[in-house]
């Protein structure tokens, strides 16, 4: 008797799913709905707070568990076994990122970085495309400081550097980075998949992940069927030659390199 198949896709959101510029994904909504119905487990590991994941599962109308803020929280799980946890935290409070940013970096290291958090809320909205309540849900973060990055690729490097020796990590995403406790998508993910190993409905996984920007590579070179959706901003991307790419943007690049891995795995 030939052993089910378990799905796993492990998704970021923004560029990937959502289209970058609109953070819609109605063209797929319904592919997506009829994925999960044929039992493929679809999990968000997304850059985005718990909120902005938690509306994006309300657009859905169907309940999923996610990864919120790259790796930072890993939330309902439960729906797959009650046996497993409702929320995992796997790094610190943003209080104590904030203070180990305010006690170690210099002003020339913050002379490149300009936060979030201390902007106007136009200027807010221009880096992050968002207004009103999405803007809110956007800022509303637990374990990590957005910033815009003004400093050259050196210097970008030069922080993430230093960002490592304070037992912190500097992430990437479409829009700006984030600077967090010493986790990723990928971490995240590990950790999702050796806890539904000790279930025996969760024999046999094949994983699938689907990213656009450079805080999705580890997660993508942590997979079965790594998955690359196109937009306009990560042609420089170092790329594995076993990824799957798309001809186009999300969310219509979503559903053109997921059918792809589908088919593989089939």
């Amino acid at each position: 008797m030939r052993k089910k198949k378990n799905i796993i896709i492990f998704t970021d959101l923004d560029g990937s799913l959502l289209n970058h510029t609109s953070f819609k994904f109605d063209e797929i909504k319904n592919y997506l709905r009829d994925c999960l119905k044929k039992g493929i487990k679809i999990i968000p590991n997304s850059s985005k707070t718990a909120l902005e994941i938690q509306d994006f599962i309300n657009d859905l109308n169907y309940k999923v568990p996610f990864i919120s803020e790259n790796g930072s929280t890993i939330q309902n799980l439960n729906i797959y076994n009650s046996d497993l946890p409702g929320e995992i935290k796997l790094a610190k409070n943003i209080d104590e990122i904030q203070s180990i940013i305010d006690k170690n970096f210099s002003n020339s290291l913050l002379s490149n970085c300009n936060f979030l958090n201390d902007m106007e809320t136009n200027d807010q909205s221009k880096i992050l495309g968002l207004t009103n309540n999405k803007l809110k849900m956007a800022l509303n973060r637990k374990h990590t400081v957005l910033l815009d990055f003004k400093g050259s690729e050196i210097e970008k490097e030069n922080l993430k550097l230093f960002c490592r020796e304070l037992d912190l990590s500097l992430n990437e995403g479409g829009r700006v980075i984030s600077i967090g406790d010493q986790v990723n998508k990928a971490l995240a993910m590990k950790k999702v998949l050796d806890l539904l190993s000790n279930f025996k409905e969760f024999e046999n996984v094949y994983t699938i992940g689907v990213g656009d920007s450079p805080n999705d590579l580890e997660m993508l070179n942590n997979v079965e069927f790594p998955c690359l959706v196109k937009n306009k901003n990560n042609k420089n991307l170092i790329i594995n030659e076993n990824y799957t790419i798309s001809s186009v943007e999300a969310p219509l690049g979503w559903l053109e390199v997921v059918k792809i891995a589908l088919e593989k795995i089939h």
